[in-house]
Formats: C-alpha cells, sequence, structure tokens
C-alpha cells in the first residue's frame, strides 16, 4: 500500500509542471473528491491523501465528476492553435488578402458566427502587420484574439476569441 502511494507520488512530481501550467479547477493534486474539498490554492497534500483513500479520482475520471472534466475553453483554445500551427503560411496569404477558406475556417475554429465573416476578414487583414509582429503561430493568434475583442460586436459574434491565460506564449 506504500508502495502505491510513493510510485503515485512519484508520477505526481512528473506530471507536476503540466498540471500547474494549466489553468484548472484543481492543484497538483489532480482532480477528484481532494480538489472539490482543498481546492486550487489548499493543501495538496491533504487532496492527494483524500484522492488516494476514497477512491474518487479514478471514479471522476471515469464519470466527468469532481473537477475531472474537461475545460470547453481549453479545448477551444487547443483547436485554435493547433489550426494555426498546421496552417500559418496560407493564413498569413490570406490575412494579408482578408480572404480565403483558411481563414474562413479560422472564424469557424474562433466561433464566429456567420453574419461576422466579413467584420473578422477585415479586422485580420487591417491588423495583418501587427498580427504577424511576433514570430510564431501562437503569437499570432493571441494577437488576432487581441484585436477581436477591440471589436466589441466581433467580440460578442466570436465566441471562442477570448484571449484565456492558457494561451500564453511560450
Amino acid at each position: 500500500m506504500i508502495r502505491t502511494y510513493l510510485l503515485a507520488g512519484a508520477a505526481l512530481v512528473l506530471v507536476a509542471p503540466n498540471l500547474a501550467s494549466a489553468n484548472r479547477k484543481y492543484g497538483m493534486a489532480g482532480c477528484g473528491l481532494g480538489s472539490v474539498v482543498m481546492g486550487p490554492k489548499g493543501s495538496q497534500v491533504s487532496a492527494w491523501t483524500t484522492n488516494g483513500t476514497s477512491g474518487t479520482q479514478i471514479y471522476g475520471i471515469t464519470t466527468g465528476t469532481s473537477n475531472c472534466t474537461q475545460d470547453s475553453n481549453s479545448e477551444a483554445s487547443l483547436l485554435q492553435q493547433s489550426y494555426m500551427l498546421d496552417n500559418y503560411a496560407a493564413l498569413s496569404r490570406e490575412m494579408a488578402q482578408g480572404t480565403g477558406d483558411t481563414l474562413a475556417g479560422l472564424a469557424n475554429v474562433l466561433g464566429c458566427n456567420e453574419g461576422s465573416k466579413d467584420a473578422f476578414n477585415r479586422v485580420a487583414k487591417d491588423n495583418f502587420k501587427e498580427i504577424f509582429a511576433s514570430p510564431g503561430a501562437v503569437a499570432a493568434l493571441n494577437t488576432l484574439k487581441e484585436n477581436i475583442q477591440k471589436n466589441g460586436n466581433l467580440a460578442k459574434d466570436c465566441q471562442f476569441a477570448a484571449v484565456t491565460s492558457d494561451d500564453e506564449v511560450k
């Protein structure tokens, strides 16, 4: 039994950097009853002990309870970053032109409705130099999102265009 806890603790140390950088409802001890009781800022030793002795972490992961669910904003952010990385060259060309299928795909990934596509294309074209001033796809995506947020109507029409803490340039 003690060996199991030691192995779990060692695994926690290995994955802790990934958990600490994520914007989650739990701390380094992970999801489960301990995360609900202690929260992300509470004693992670107590949270880990609670998770280990009650067995709720495995149950939570299986059922999606006790903070063991994927945040939809995190999912959207990862999808946006992946799309931007995969289509970076095409997006830089199409943003300079203010039109294109890949740019329309990015608008979809950002959750922009059909009526806002022209405004989205205009913001991308008008801010092209600023968007691509910093190197990297994630930096360009974040700058685009910041420009979308400056446009009140477009910010409302693009439901996944808010810059979150997960979007920090790495």
